[in-house]
Parts: structure tokens; sequence; C-alpha cells
């Protein structure tokens, strides 16, 4: 067996033991009974520990510095050896025990979270919070860093993702929509939402929905499922067994379709990723910042389109005909894009949305770096909401505890949400110099022309490019806000009327 082979073969164990570390939490938010918790927590710990002690095993080192020599490596086979000495170096950073320590706790810590948001008392959460933000201080110091101990978090989840590339970003932002939102605001022309908000909306309607929706975007259910949970996310173990969930509430039809989309978005993802390089790094998906592309340009760019209204004007009309009586495709549009301050960061506007995220980024920086304490969290979380989004949660389950992340020590996982808009209105400007006709394929519902144009330029590329250079590779210019930036200023105007 060559030393490549061999390496493969050690990463496949490793992979395998993850998919079922997957589903395991999987099924923790979906199906598990409330007595397995602890059970379960046992389980997340064993497996953390055993692809952890696979990866950090000296052969793999060996194997590694045996190949690196090697000048005659193809692009895929480059890439798996790029990828996994960076897997490897990052873990023979973490003690083994400290890994099942923090699986362990994650476990833990999920159900404590889950606890808090439905009673909506932080105090429960308090706790294994602290002991989050810890190991993730503990965690950014064994993997090492330049300047800021948040760096080493950031670059987890997005590699060469610093504070020192993120603040001028969240800054333009800033500087570029708050102006935006502030123009819309006092514009008082608000779109009529009297029949969203004066109707209920039966769950049995908006699954029908989402279903016709998606199945039309394209993800394949017999290779996947959907699901509720309490906050909806996309896992699974490879292209054969995709699965997502999404939250329905009878007062808000759009939560649980946008939702949908999203996390179809990252579906399609998924399975639509090389078959040949199953188990091999490079054949994953690239990043969380390209990830979140795919579902924000489905959710949005797609979705909250004026031709995507006017194809699924007759689905909501099909599912809710006394709801939808009198609604136009155009009210749809302006309904479905409200820009409005508000508390809830996965049911925010496009033009707000980053604001949310800058707040969690800045939250974070802080929190790592010991300028924030754990019991002043809450209040300064209300703070900055008030300030930059003029807005004050009544309640801490519409404030601080209102997202998963921290529950599972996803500290630095945030701001790649903001890199997913900035690239998904990047890639699709691309799509659609080659797509002269997608404005009319998605007012006709047809949608795979532009899912094959992802399938060829992001989802085909897996990881054998990082991904900066992958979105230049796709759309022949380095990651950029101005795409973004000039998407929603156009369309701000079309519906609005204003200019920044």
């Amino acid at each position: 067996m060559s030393a490549y082979d061999e390496l493969l073969e050690r990463l496949k164990d490793i992979d395998m033991i993850g998919q079922i570390g997957g589903l395991l939490g999987w099924d923790q938010e979906v199906l598990m009974p409330p007595k397995a918790a602890a059970l379960r927590a046992e389980q997340l710990a064993w497996a953390s520990k055993a692809g952890h002690m696979r990866l950090t095993d000296p052969r793999i080192g060996e194997l590694l510095e045996e190949l690196e020599a090697s000048e005659e490596l193809d692009d895929v086979q480059a890439a798996n050896i790029r990828l996994a000495r960076e897997s490897y170096d990052k873990a023979t950073k973490l003690p083994t025990e400290f890994v099942a320590e923090m699986a362990k706790h994650r476990s833990e810590s999920l159900v404590s979270w889950t606890e808090a948001r439905a009673k909506d008392d932080f105090s429960i959460f308090r706790d294994n919070l602290a002991k989050s933000i810890d190991l993730a201080r503990q965690k950014a110091d064994y993997l090492g860093f330049d300047e800021l101990r948040y760096d080493a978090l950031l670059d987890i989840y997005e590699t060469g993702l610093t504070v020192a590339r993120l603040d001028p970003l969240f800054a333009g932002l800033r500087d570029s929509v708050a102006p935006l939102i502030k123009a819309v605001v006092e514009s008082e022309n608000r779109p009529d939402m009297s029949w969203v908000e004066g109707n209920s909306w039966a769950q049995s309607g908006q699954e029908a929905l989402s279903q016709g929706v998606t199945e039309a975007i394209g993800f394949d259910f017999d290779a996947g499922r959907r699901d509720v949970s309490t906050h909806p996310f996309c896992g699974g173990t490879n292209p054969d067994d995709v699965r997502w969930t999404t939250r329905y509430s009878e007062s808000d039809p759009f939560g649980s379709l946008y939702g949908s989309m999203h996390e179809t978005g990252h579906g399609t993802y998924e399975q639509g990723r090389r078959r040949d390089l199953d188990f091999q790094p490079a054949g994953e998906a690239n990043g969380l910042g390209v990830h979140e592309s795919q579902s924000r340009m489905w959710e949005n760019q797609v979705g909250r389109s004026r031709e995507f209204c006017e194809w699924v004007l007759p689905l909501w009309q099909q599912h809710f005909p006394e709801n939808m009586e009198g609604v136009s495709a155009k009210a749809l549009w302006q309904a479905v894009n409200l820009v409005e301050p508000s508390l809830i960061r996965v049911e925010a506007d496009e033009a707000t949305y980053n604001l949310h995220i800058m707040i969690r980024y800045e939250i974070e920086k802080r929190l790592i770096a010991g300028d924030l304490e754990v019991d002043d969290l809450p209040d300064a979380w209300d703070d900055m909401y008030e300030k930059f989004l003029g807005i004050r949660a009544p309640n801490r389950a519409l404030g601080v505890l209102q997202d998963i992340h921290w529950s599972m020590g996803a500290f630095g996982y945030f701001p790649t949400y903001t890199l997913g808009n900035l690239y998904a209105a990047q890639l699709l400007a691309a799509a659609r110099e080659d797509l002269p006709e997608h404005d009319e394929q998605i007012r006709r519902g047809e949608f795979a022309p532009l899912l094959a144009w992802m399938r060829e330029h992001v989802h085909q590329r897996g990881s054998i490019l990082e991904p900066a250079d992958l979105i230049e590779e796709a759309t022949g210019s380095p990651p950029s806000p101005d795409a973004f930036v000039e998407y929603l200023q156009d369309k701000v105007e079309r519906l609005y009327g204003v200019t920044a």
C-alpha cells in the first residue's frame, strides 16, 4: 500500500467516526428522549475522543512528511495532504482528554440551553455557558495565535479569518447599510402586513408549502429528510444522507418557508459534492462561509426576488386559500422583504441581518478576551441591540438565549454568516453572466440551471482550493462586499424608493 493510500484509509476511519457523531448529534436535537441526555453526552465524548486519538496518531505525521516531499501530486492529492496537515497540526495541539471534555460538555450544555430558552431563564444556562467560554479560551491557547486569542477560534471555521480582516469588513458594511436602514425607517413606507399578521397559518399548510418549494429547488428526499428542532440546522453523514430541520409558528409563515429554503441551500450543497471524493478532506464542503453562501442565496437572493414570488404565489394560494385571497405577487414580494429592525437573527431581513452578526461578533471578542463577564452578558446583549438596532428584548429568550451556537462552544462561527451573504451576492452575479435567462427561469420555477451552475463552480470543487481562492475562481474576482452592497441598494430602491 502506498503512503497516500494508507493516509486515505486512515482519514476514512476518522471521517466515519465523525459521521457517527453527527448522527448522534442530529438525534439529540430531533428525536432523543430527554432521559437519554446523560448517556448521549458519554457517547459523544467517546466518539470525539476516538476520532481525536486516530487523528493524532504519529503515523499520520510520518505519512504527511513523506508525501509533502513528493513533487508528483495532482490538485486533489495536494489538497488532501494540505487539509490533513492542517487538521493534524491542530489536533496534536489539543490533548485527547480535553477534546473528550469539550464533547461531553457540549452535550450537557445543549440540554441546559434548550431548557433555559423554553423557560426564559438565563440562570439555567449560566454555569454551562461560563464553562463553554473557559473551554473556548483554553482551546485557543492550545491552538496558538499571533495577536488575538479570538483569531485562533475564527480560523477554525474559515481558514485565515482574523479580527484584522473582519473589523474593516463590518465597519464598511455598517457604514453602507446603516444609512440605508435609516432611510427606509424614516420613509415610513411600510408594506401592508395585515394579511400576514391578521391570519393564523396552519403548520400543515406550512409543511406542504416548504416541501413543494424544496423539491422544486432540487433537494433529493430519497437522500435526505426534513424534521423539526428548536433551532434549524443541516447535518447528516454524506450526500446520500443529508438531514435538515426547520420550525413553525402559526403567526409567522415566512419563518418556516425561508428557514426551509436556507437549510435546503445547505442540503443541496452537501448532496452535490463529488462522490469520487467520499471520505476525503478535498471532497468536503469548503468552509462555513462558502456553505452559508449557498443557503443565503436560495433563501434571500432567489427566495425573496420578485420573480420567485410570482412563481410561488399559486403554491401559497393552494395551501392557504382563504388567507391568500386578494394577495398579489407584488404584495407577497413586498411583505417578504420588509426592512425593519427586529430581535431574532434568523428572522431578520437582508438589510439588518449583518448588524445581528456584528453584535455577536463584538460580544464574542469581549468574552474571549475576558473583557465581558458572563453575568453581565444578558444586559450587554440588550444594550448593543438598543445601540445598533434601536430595540430591546423584553425577555432573555428573545435576547441572549435565542441562538444555539454558544451551547455548542462555537465561538468564532457567527462571522461566517456575513461572509456567506457577501459570497452569495458575488456568486449569483457571476452566475447571471452565464445564465442570461436567469430571471425568467426563476419566474417559471426552473431552478435547475442555477443549481447546475453552483454544482459545477462550488459543490463539485469541494475543498480543493481555500475559500477565498474558490470564490475568485468561480467569479473572477477576490471576495468583496461590493456585489452585496450593490444588490441590497438596488433592491431597497425598488421596494421603498429610497437611497442611502
